[in-house]
């Protein structure tokens, strides 16, 4: 790798990019049968460094970096198990049983019991006084059909809300990690190096 210098910030990884970063760090310390931290890092992949993508074949080269440090690496590897784990509830979670009813009245009044249904109602463009939304509590008055739509919508969400935050969750943890393999490199090196197209991934 080039010596110690920094030509630009480089461009952050996508959600995209950064599931697969953390899948090879992951896939790395798998087959790192050793307690300590590595020191060197072998990858095959187009590499930006500094903002500045290294020549090779159709972008992507093979690099050896050494030197790296023990604490960073404790980090990255750490940040790796996390989201490990975090993808691992994202494939499990289901949307929540809890929400099942059907028609507006019953999920109207189940979504106005809560904080996070009063929201998920904003957010979905139901709109309606106070006195409009007692009117619909009591059975006085029906909703407009557009109100009544996204009454539905808001309740999908909050059903599908476990579901949905597992995934988000899971996603920032990916980011996580990719984003502690960048700041080892970038300790190690004085600039942002990042891999994308990973062909290859290993420790020693």
């Amino acid at each position: 790798m080039a010596k110690k210098r920094d030509t630009g910030e480089g461009e952050p990884y996508s959600d995209a990019e950064a599931d697969r970063v953390a899948d090879a760090i992951e896939a790395a310390y798998a087959d790192w049968a050793n307690t300590a931290e590595p020191s060197k890092l072998n990858v095959r992949a187009k590499v930006e460094w500094a903002g500045v993508y290294q020549a090779g074949n159709q972008g992507v080269r093979s690099v050896r970096i050494d030197g790296l440090s023990a604490d960073r690496m404790r980090k990255v590897r750490e940040a790796a198990e996390k989201a490990r784990t975090s993808s691992g509830k994202a494939r499990a979670a289901k949307p929540s049983s809890s929400y099942r009813a059907k028609g507006w009245e019953a999920q109207f009044r189940q979504l106005f019991k809560t904080a996070k249904g009063y929201e998920a109602m904003g957010a979905a463009g139901v709109s309606a006084t106070k006195q409009t939304l007692d009117r619909w509590l009591s059975g006085s008055q029906s909703p407009s059909k557009a109100n009544r739509e996204a009454i539905e919508r808001a309740y999908e969400t909050m059903r599908g809300r476990p579901v949905t935050e597992a995934r988000d969750a899971a996603q920032a943890a990916a980011k996580s990690a990719a984003d502690a393999l960048t700041e080892a490199m970038r300790d190690r090196y004085g600039a942002n190096v990042r891999f994308r197209d990973i062909r290859s991934f290993g420790f020693e």
